[in-house]
């Protein structure tokens, strides 16, 4: 206390105690901004003593504002909402505030016994602040909880808690990657664009649903075995049968034909290979 109160006050450089008094005197610091919240942090770390550091809070935290601070202090308390937060920082913003408010309160127990009732009855209510506050996807779990007759210590209930927010984004990705594999299934199952892919037509009888190499008009004998043969095997579609008629073509098609080759490719080369007007591509 000596340090903060002002009754050891820093000595002179040239004096033989200066050394261990700074090193004494900057422990005593640095056990002041261990005990302060990250926003108080700032507004002290530049002051040169220990002793200038306890003004400052007793300038910001004085007897006077205390009443003003605790107000503030469980206005946020009561109103804090886990919204878009995850449960750790949503616990986190909880637990600061809730030391500070145990910092402020400086009660003078006589009685173990009822100190020790209060303890518990302070943490019991904490839990049911913190559960108040977390999103309506927690419902499940928070009436698990609240229904098991005893109120758990206010760490036993965050890692439930925790816990279940895992299990959910797992759960959420796995459905995820189960819809994308859907959609891909869907993809392949299209054709170009995106297009359904049209049902199988026969050109013979017109009807869809098979090919012409299985018609049943064509073929009956597949009929029985609905597309497969005795061995249990999709037989091969048979080639239409040839009327045995040999096709028949003129010189004057057959270069014509060649030419119409040429402009649709340009790629054949030589002499005597094109006709009219061919001059190595067009």
């Amino acid at each position: 206390m000596a340090y903060i109160d002002g009754s050891n006050p820093e000595p002179a450089r040239t004096s033989d105690v200066w050394h261990t008094w700074f090193l004494e005197d900057n422990q005593v610091k640095t056990w002041i901004v261990n005990s302060v919240s990250a926003e108080i942090q700032p507004l002290i770390l530049r002051k040169k003593t220990a002793r200038d550091m306890w003004v400052v809070l007793e300038q910001m935290y004085g007897q006077k504002k205390t009443a003003i601070r605790t107000y503030q202090v469980m206005k946020t308390v009561y109103n804090l909402r886990q919204g878009n937060s995850s449960v750790a920082e949503y616990y986190g913003a909880l637990k600061a505030k809730w030391e500070e408010l145990d910092y402020q309160s400086n009660i003078p127990w006589h009685c173990p016994q009822d100190q020790a009732l209060y303890i518990a009855q302070k943490w019991e209510n904490r839990v049911f602040l913190f559960l108040a506050g977390l999103n309506d996807e927690f419902e499940g779990v928070r009436s698990q909880i609240l229904n098991s007759g005893e109120v758990s210590s206010i760490e036993d209930v965050y890692s439930v808690v925790e816990a279940e927010e895992q299990r959910r984004l797992v759960t959420n990705e796995s459905k995820r990657d189960l819809g994308l594999s859907h959609e891909r299934s869907a993809l392949v199952s299209r054709g170009p664009g995106g297009l359904a892919r049209p049902p199988r037509r026969c050109t013979h009888c017109k009807k869809t649903g098979h090919t012409i190499g299985y018609c049943w008009d064509l073929y009956p004998d597949k009929k029985g075995n609905r597309g497969r043969s005795s061995s249990g095997k999709t037989p091969e579609p048979e080639a239409p049968k040839s009327s045995g008629e040999k096709l028949s073509i003129s010189a004057d098609q057959l270069r014509e034909l060649l030419e119409y080759v040429v402009v649709g490719t340009g790629s054949i080369s030589g002499p005597g290979s094109m006709g009219r007007g061919y001059r190595g591509g067009l």
